[in-house]
Formats: C-alpha cells, structure tokens, sequence
C-alpha cells in the first residue's frame, strides 16, 4: 500500500537481507572458507562505505547500509532476544520506514514521504492476525483511508475512505470473521459526494449489501 518514489532503494541493498534470520533471510555469509564472525565492510567501487555490518556465524546480528554519496540507507539492530527494529532513509537523510518487530514478526510499520510527512501506517495485534491500525495519507498530510480497531470483543474496525482533497468518501464499520481470517463490511456505510452532502446507505451483512437507501 506505498506510493512509488524516485529514490526508492536500489536492489542490491536488499540484498544483505538474505543474512539477516530476523527479516526472514536464509543464507549465510562466507569469509573465505568459513561463516563470517565479526564486524564486516564492503566498499563501492570508489572506497566509499557501503555496508558494515556484525555477523555471528555467517548471519547479520546489526548492519548499516549506504549510499553512493555517504548517506546512511538503513540500520538494523536488535534491542534485546526478542525485539528488533529496522530503519530505511531516503537519499536526503530523512527517515523512510520504520519497521519493528517482535520475535521476527512486524509489529508495526511506517512509511514516509520524502519531506518526513507519514505516508502509511500499520499496527498488528501481538498475538492475532489481523490489524489494529492501517492508516494511508497523502504527500499533503490529508488522509486517503483509515482503519482503526474501535471493538475488541467483537473485533470491528471503522473504516474511513476520502477523497482526493480530504473530503470523506465513504464511512463504516468492518468485522473480523475468525473462521475465514478475513475482514467483511457489516452495518450501515454511508457514502458521501464530494461536497460532503450523502450520497447514500447501505445495509451490509457478510460483505454484501442487504439495502440501500
């Protein structure tokens, strides 16, 4: 759910992420004939510094990424046995993403423009599979669309659509359905025309819609 910038990572510095167990990666360094252990450099084709990072038997414990001009990429570091965090830049210095995690899962995630204004936004439940939090906002700061948890027993969510300009679109309610771990439409949703005047409702049960006036 990101929106495409110009100076979007380049491939190769994801690559160092088939090191890290954390980030899901596989594989194992080689220093020669054995895992890599200990701090590690590796250099563009200029000597400036690409990556330094900590490897224990061949795998990533902490690293840093760079850019060709000497701006730091990401960061990856562990805050203790059981939670990390991995952060991204963009090419100007300033923070890209933000992700934390918690025994290797994604607890929370945050994606920003390159000005720093919050782009996206997600928040998972520690122990469920579904979100708490999936909040998406234009480079002007308005909101495209929001999902907030607003019932925890009956797990629903209110979910909010706008439109371009920051006039809301759309409003209504959603719920969790544990047996197919999905997320249906339930209740009256109202749409609205642009300016703000409604549009219509719907009556929704299991997604689909039941009556609209």
């Amino acid at each position: 759910m990101t929106l495409l910038e110009e100076d979007d990572p380049r491939p190769e510095m994801f690559g160092y992420e088939e090191y890290n167990a954390t980030m899901g990666g596989t594989k194992l360094r080689q220093c020669g004939e054995r895992p890599c252990n200990g701090w590690v450099m590796d250099l563009y084709p200029d000597g400036v510094l690409k990556h330094r990072g900590l490897y224990g038997d061949g795998a990533l414990v902490i690293y840093r990424n760079y850019y060709p001009n000497g701006q730091l990429e990401r960061e990856f570091k562990q805050q203790d046995v059981i939670r990390s965090v991995l952060r991204t830049y963009h090419s100007n210095g300033v923070l890209r993403s933000e992700t934390r995690l918690a025994q290797g899962a994604v607890l929370k995630y945050e994606d920003h423009y390159s000005d720093g204004s919050l782009r996206y936004v997600e928040e998972r439940h520690r122990r469920e599979p579904y979100y708490l939090r999936m909040d998406l906002f234009a480079p002007s700061g308005e909101p495209l669309s929001v999902l907030r948890l607003v019932d925890r027993k009956r797990v629903e969510f209110e979910m909010k659509e706008y439109y371009p300009g920051g006039s809301l679109q759309s409003e209504g309610r959603a719920r969790y359905d544990r047996r197919l771990m999905d997320t249906r439409k339930v209740g009256t949703w109202r749409h609205y025309e642009p300016d703000g005047s409604l549009q219509r409702e719907e009556l929704l049960v299991d997604g689909k819609v039941h009556s609209e006036h």
